[in-house]
């Protein structure tokens, strides 16, 4: 769109290839995209989620996810080296393709600030990777229907190999949920019948609600309905900061955390609670 205003105002830049898609039909996509994302149950909200996320600042640090790259772990060089093959193939070429340069800048800002959206350069890398041998003129390949059934049927091969080696079924899956999340001690709890309120760490309030819905959680991973103060203050009472002035585990008759926290070392030597469910993987403690 930028070029066509230009090209209408007489500006003409050498090293850009020209545009070839037609206007209106863009325009018409980009308004139908805005007109989707209110199709659903949650209309115009996503908006004020949208802009929650875009005005926090505690989420970035504390949700492994939302966090920045590091580079702490081998899979982020490579997409580094990725991303970097991608901008040397968009760059390579006679003539710039303002449109790739421009999505693969908006995409590597975007992954690299948030690790849960490092998709997004990730598929477009890859995209303008493959496109590099390909010459400036050349038509777009077209597969055949045999050909297209023949890809077909290798994937359907394909996902058949890797769903009888997942393991997914209802064993498994409990299986798999008790190494993550902390079943036996919530059992425990279950069969105890413990007074609350509960005091809980974020990462296990989702599962909490669901499994144990007779203890309201403190806090859960939806954490742009508590805001930045809330958010903070969980935070650093879980890391063994300030905890004594929390106000919410103050008043709580029961805490389940896990293992590893700072926190649970911390409350086996709290003379205001007791000890009494641990695992390899979670702890419980009861107001004495």
């Amino acid at each position: 769109m930028l070029q066509r205003l230009a090209s209408w105002l007489g500006i003409e830049f050498d090293f850009l290839q020209p545009p070839t898609l037609p206007l209106p039909p863009l325009i018409g996509v980009v308004f139908a995209c805005f007109a989707a994302t209110f199709i659903g149950p949650y209309t115009y909200q996503l908006y004020h989620v949208v802009a929650a996320y875009s005005n926090s600042h505690v989420p970035y640090f504390m949700i492994q996810e939302l966090a920045a790259f590091n580079f702490n772990a081998f899979t982020h060089y490579v997409l580094l080296l990725l991303t970097a093959a991608a901008f040397f193939a968009a760059g390579w070429r006679r003539k710039l393709d303002l449109f790739k340069l421009s999505l693969l800048i908006v995409a590597s800002v975007v992954a690299f600030r948030t690790q849960r959206d490092a998709w997004f350069v990730g598929v477009c890398a890859a995209a303008f990777i493959a496109d590099f041998r390909a010459g400036e003129d050349a038509p777009t390949p077209v597969l055949k229907l045999p050909e297209l059934a023949g890809v077909g049927a290798v994937l359907a091969i394909f996902l058949v190999l890797i769903a009888r080696n997942t393991g997914f079924n209802t064993r498994d899956l409990d299986r798999a949920i008790s190494r993550e999340y902390p079943v036996n001690a919530a059992n425990f709890v279950r069969q105890n019948s413990f007074s609350g309120p509960l005091y809980n760490n974020l990462d296990w309030g989702g599962f909490l609600i669901w499994y144990l819905p007779q203890y309201p959680v403190v806090v859960d991973g939806r954490n742009d309905l508590y805001g930045d103060e809330l958010d903070l203050l969980t935070y650093k009472s879980t890391q063994g900061e300030s905890y004594t002035s929390d106000p919410y585990l103050n008043e709580a008759g029961l805490v389940l955390l896990p293992q590893k926290l700072p926190l649970a070392k911390l409350l086996t030597i709290d003379s205001r609670f007791r000890l009494v469910y641990q695992d390899p993987l979670a702890v419980v403690f009861a107001r004495k």
